[in-house]
C-alpha cells in the first residue's frame, strides 16, 4: 500500500462523518477502526466496506490513485510531521533518563 489506510481519516474528515459513525455503518466498533488505521491492515471485506461509505474506489488504499480533495504533498507532510514528533518525544524522554541518572 503506497498510501494505506491512513488516508482514512483524510477521508472521513471531507466526507464530515466521524470515525465512530463510519465504524457504525460498516458494523465495526470505533476502536476497531483506529486499530485499521494505525496497523494499515485489515481484511478485504472491510477495505471494501470503508471505501463504499467514503465514497473511493478500493485502489486508493492500494495505489497511487489520486483522492479528489487531498494533495499529496498534504499527505507527505503529515506523516513528516508525525515521524518529526515522534522523534522529538523519544529525544525528550532519553533527556529525562539521563537527567534522573545525575
Amino acid at each position: 500500500m503506497s498510501r494505506g489506510l491512513g488516508d482514512v481519516y483524510k477521508r472521513q474528515e471531507l466526507k464530515k462523518i466521524t470515525i465512530r459513525e463510519l465504524a457504525s455503518r460498516i458494523g465495526k466498533e470505533d476502536s476497531s477502526i483506529q486499530a485499521i488505521v494505525r496497523n494499515g491492515t485489515t481484511n478485504t471485506k472491510t477495505i471494501e466496506a470503508i471505501a463504499k461509505v467514503l465514497e473511493v474506489p478500493v485502489g486508493v488504499f492500494f495505489d497511487n490513485i489520486p483522492i479528489p480533495g487531498i494533495k499529496s504533498n498534504e499527505l507527505d507532510k503529515d506523516a513528516k510531521i508525525a515521524d518529526l514528533e515522534r522523534i522529538i518525544e523519544e529525544k525528550e524522554r532519553l533527556i529525562q533518563v539521563l537527567l534522573s541518572k545525575k
